[in-house]
């Protein structure tokens, strides 16, 4: 469960896509209007949506729609058995292998829930019984208002939620949109039981809702007509009378204020950012198309202008964003940059709204419209790519926009957009009065920024009556329910090849891996450990900024020009790069992977920037009480094994890190008896071995012209085990405490592996034990679930908790009793089957992209575990039983020493 406040990296908040068949639209007998989609696909999605959100709320009703959220997973029959909720719709389709949630957001709140596609009707039975109109139980609203407050406490500790949370507010004085959603401590302290219900009964109308089912049915009407009489007996008439929509008009925001509004921040943490934003208009005004467009201009991808400016032509920041975010009624433009020291700050924030004032100069030049406009269609492509995709935005445009068509016509409207346009919108929004800005410090550093400079220098660059006061700019087969098919090809210089054929997708993914990452670097390295560590991340970083003949933006231009990604990765055990792009640009893309796969170049300049952002990760690690904790765990756990080291390196070894020293385990790692290529969607058998010939050739090639000056190791000992108990801690005096407790895991070819997942789904997930017993039962937690991780050797398992600091020492015995629990009683009949029908549909889910699918089984292959059809998977977890969960949760955590991790 979970509520929208914050902004994605780069959204496009209206993005279109095209759908497989046109929808199809019915009523229930109330009007609830219902949408079926066809997906040809093993997996189904099934959406809730009701118009009802944070924006609906009074100030003293601020957080209700979230709460309202988290009050219908409780079980519906509560008030009139008296007895506490037990989690049992939750429970019931999780059993049949679903997974259920919901988020909040200004202007709607939507449940829903995903599945395997032979379970749909039963799954959206369970689902259903969240409508029957409800009236809560005492016991489970308190609970729950713990809950929520330990939420709230998370976000206190936040930087990326205080940072949006503080702009929100500036730049909605008036409407609702300036109150967070999830509410206030003085809302929910103060909220009762009554209240909520008055909210919900006002609100929970037929009138206000709407439903969307994407899945298999095509030429199947027998099916349709089971999911709407399922629907009907839940959602119909005699459960949900036909009522109207409530009155009320919102506050209107003024567009134009006086002058630009500014504030600092003080927060904890070591470095600032900053974000700002400018008020545009609804989603329906006719300036949308141009504003998409102008965002995506200014800071969507490192074409961007803020990317190119201030991470690479000046070096301010180290990660730059912007989009546009538009809810429903007016929106706002915005752009956010993390910074490395303070004295960044003015200088970076005078950089930024320099390329705004530009824009509105000097408008956008033909290549940037064209990559927006090209990244805007292919959009429509990549939803398609799983049900959830199709079946969110298909809620978006019919309940919030009104319009099923609306994707076609807007991408008519974007394609009519010229340069001039964007420049004319420019102009009218890159107004000073319009503009809002946080800048987030460090404590002991707030005091000394001046918010009055920051708004004298906005008047300066935005004011549209001064002349141009910056200097000339050159402008620069189908998927089967019951298996995937797969090809496994092995090239003459050794290198492994899985191909799976998806004909209907209309997108690639490439996907290649070897071994490598912080594991090799520093059990092999080039120089000595201390020094090498990171060196897998940097390269990861800067793998695609250049080659012989091309340079990063070069790269950069051909990637986004054709909607495409490609990046490089590592980490503990494996580094690579991988793509995905358009099925019809695949032999332009293919020829552009292999030559930055194997002739990447790692220019210095490249390097220092991506130094810049690896000190930056590293800095902010102690900014998140979450990744500290981890951090600590691991440091603590593994004292022999490379797994104790962050992926990152460390502030002392970064900065030593050149381009000999990457392209020196590049040229290690890069041996083709070590490389796996993954290659998933509709590529033409013919292409594809055309391309893998070249490929073949050009590896063979770069093997034998470079001799390695070191290896990527097969094994390495395992981390020996603990003989004591170890504790960690590390106090700050933040609104909640992180704790991990943990020990020593398995591997990931090991037997135990799959016993160990099953028993991780039994105690995580909404009907698991540790949410019932610990945030169901206790209110302990907002977050509390198990981990784990395998790795060619020994990982880790655990379980963590973020909770209060006075319920510290509750919180991690109610742990110890979970475990012990289950180690000693193991799991019920029930419990056995849920699990097992969860990490099925789960798996199924998890696969439905061509990227997903990609990366999935090329790491399974690198790191030598057996291909199995999904029929073959399905039989080993069918073979594991009650006993195999109390021996692994035995084993593995009630009777090793383990690791305490505590921050906060």
């Amino acid at each position: 469960m979970s509520y929208t406040m914050t902004m994605r990296k780069h959204p496009r908040q209206n993005a279109p896509f095209s759908l497989l068949g046109a929808p199809e639209e019915t009523k229930l007998s109330n009007g609830i209007p219902v949408i079926f989609q066809h997906y040809d696909g093993p997996v189904a999605a099934s959406y809730w949506w009701v118009k009802t959100g944070s924006a609906d709320e009074s100030p003293a009703e601020a957080g209700f729609a979230h709460f309202l959220e988290h009050m219908l997973f409780k079980d519906a029959a509560a008030k009139e058995t008296g007895r506490a909720s037990s989690g049992k719709t939750a429970r019931t389709i999780e059993g049949l292998g679903g997974d259920i949630n919901a988020y909040t957001g200004f202007d709607q709140t939507v449940y829903h829930v995903t599945c395997a596609a032979h379970h749909w009707e039963k799954v959206l039975d369970a689902f259903g019984s969240m409508a029957a109109p409800q009236r809560f139980l005492r016991q489970d609203f308190e609970r729950e208002r713990e809950v929520i407050l330990e939420e709230l406490k998370k976000n206190e500790d936040s930087p990326g939620r205080q940072l949006f949370q503080n702009l929100f507010a500036l730049t909605y004085r008036k409407h609702p949109y300036g109150r967070p959603v999830i509410g206030t401590l003085k809302s929910l302290k103060n909220a009762g039981v009554r209240d909520l219900e008055a909210f919900y009964r006002r609100n929970y109308v037929s009138a206000k809702m709407g439903i969307v089912l994407v899945g298999p049915f095509a030429g199947n009407g027998s099916r349709q007509k089971a999911l709407l009489k399922v629907l009907e007996r839940r959602f119909g008439s005699a459960v949900l009378a036909s009522r109207p929509a409530p009155g009320g008009v919102r506050p209107v925001e003024p567009a134009i204020r006086d002058k630009a509004a500014f504030k600092v921040v003080s927060f904890d943490v070591k470095t600032p950012s900053i974000g700002i934003s400018f008020r545009v208009p609804e989603l329906q005004h006719p300036d949308i198309p141009a504003l998409d467009l102008l965002a995506g201009i200014l800071g969507m991808g490192e074409l961007s202008r803020v990317y190119q400016r201030l991470f690479y032509q000046t070096s301010l920041a180290t990660e730059v964003s912007g989009g546009l975010y538009v809810p429903g009624d007016s929106g706002m433009l915005y752009a956010q940059a993390e910074l490395d020291s303070i004295e960044k700050a003015q200088p970076a924030l005078e950089t930024l709204l320099g390329e705004c004032r530009r824009l509105r100069e000097e408008g956008p030049t033909r290549e940037e419209l064209s990559r927006v406009i090209v990244n805007a269609e292919s959009e429509r492509l990549y939803a398609t790519q799983t049900a959830d995709g199709m079946a969110g935005r298909l809620g978006f445009t019919r309940f919030v926009l009104g319009d099923l068509g609306f994707d076609e016509k807007y991408l008519a409207q974007l394609r009519a957009v010229d340069a001039e346009s964007v420049r004319e919108v420019a102009r009218k929004y890159f107004d000073h009065r319009r503009l809002s800005g946080i800048v987030l410090m460090p404590k002991d550093s707030a005091s000394a920024y001046d918010v009055n400079e920051s708004v004298e220098l906005s008047s300066r660059i935005l004011d549209s009556q001064v002349e141009s006061l910056l200097a000339p700019r050159t402008r620069a087969p189908a998927v089967k329910k019951t298996s995937l098919p797969i090809e496994m090809i092995t090239l003459n210089s050794g290198a492994k090849v899985a191909f799976f054929s998806r004909p209907d997708s209309q997108v690639f993914s490439v996907h290649t891996s070897m071994l490598g990452g912080v594991r090799s670097e520093v059990s092999h390295p080039v120089e000595n450990q201390e020094k090498d560590w990171g060196t897998s991340n940097l390269m990861a970083l800067t793998w695609t900024k250049g080659t012989s003949s091309k340079t990063g933006k070069e790269i950069s231009a051909l990637v986004e020009g054709h909607a495409a990604g490609m990046e490089g990765f590592s980490g503990r055990n494996s580094v690579g790069l991988q793509m995905t792009g358009l099925a019809r640009d695949w032999e332009l893309l293919s020829g552009l992977f292999q030559e930055v796969l194997v002739d990447c170049s790692f220019p210095e300049e490249e390097i220092e920037h991506s130094r810049r952002v690896a000190e930056d990760s590293l800095r902010s690690i102690d900014d998140h009480s979450a990744q500290l904790c981890s951090r600590l765990f691991l440091e603590t756990l593994f004292e022999h094994h490379p797994y104790g080291k962050t992926v990152h390196g460390s502030l002392e070894s970064v900065p030593g890190i050149d381009g000999d020293k990457i392209r020196a385990f590049h040229r290690a790692w890069l041996r083709p008896e070590h490389l796996v290529v993954s290659v998933s969607g509709a590529v033409p058998r013919q292409k594809l071995e055309t391309w893998l010939l070249n490929l073949d050739r050009t590896i063979s090639d770069f093997a034998t012209s470079h001799s390695p000056q070191t290896t990527a190791p097969r094994t390495l000992p395992d981390e020996p085990v603990l003989k004591g108990p170890r504790w960690v801690e590390r106090r700050l005096g933040r609104e909640q405490v992180h704790l991990l407790v943990g020990g020593l895991g398995t591997r990931v070819t090991a037997e135990d592996r799959h016993a160990i997942r099953l028993m991780q789904t039994i105690l995580g997930g909404q009907s698991g034990r540790l949410f019932i017993e610990l945030r169901e039962k206790k209110s302990l937690a907002y977050s509390v679930a198990p981990l784990s991780f395998e790795g060619i050797e020994r990982g880790y398992v655990g379980t963590y908790i973020a909770t209060a600091p006075e319920k510290q020492e509750q919180a991690v015995a109610g742990i110890r009793a979970v475990l012990e629990k289950l180690a000693e009683r193991g799991p019920t009949a029930g419990e056995m089957k849920r699990a097992k029908e969860f990490f099925l549909g789960r798996r199924a889910m998890d696969l439905q992209g061509d990227s997903a699918i990609a990366a999935h089984f090329g790491l399974e292959l690198l790191y030598g575990i057996p291909y199995f059809t999904e029929a073959k998977v399905a039989e080993r977890i069918s073979r594991i039983h009650a006993e195999d969960i109390k021996r692994v949760c035995r084993n593995y955590l009630v009777r090793p020493h383990m690791v305490t991790s505590t921050v906060g």
